[in-house]
């Protein structure tokens, strides 16, 4: 059990380090559209950012809580 239980752990921290990258990848592509969105308006709109960060964080937070859980002894 020992052996799975790290197995699960670096797989959990390989598929976190994947969806950084996505993240990463995602905030420019979104910074990016909407630089040219609103190039030619006098007023800014709403950033869609920081929602997708707090969403991605919480993801990554929750999967990484769950994945402890999962792994921890039974006794």
């Amino acid at each position: 059990m020992k052996i799975l239980s790290r197995a699960l752990v670096l797989i959990g921290l390989i598929v976190l380090l994947v969806g950084m990258w996505f993240l990463i990848n995602n905030h420019i592509a979104i910074n990016q559209l909407h630089a040219i969105a609103y190039s030619n308006r006098s007023t800014d709109g709403p950033n869609p950012n920081q929602g997708v960060l707090l969403q991605t964080g919480l993801a990554a937070a929750g999967g990484f809580l769950m994945g402890l859980g999962l792994s921890m002894p039974k006794r």
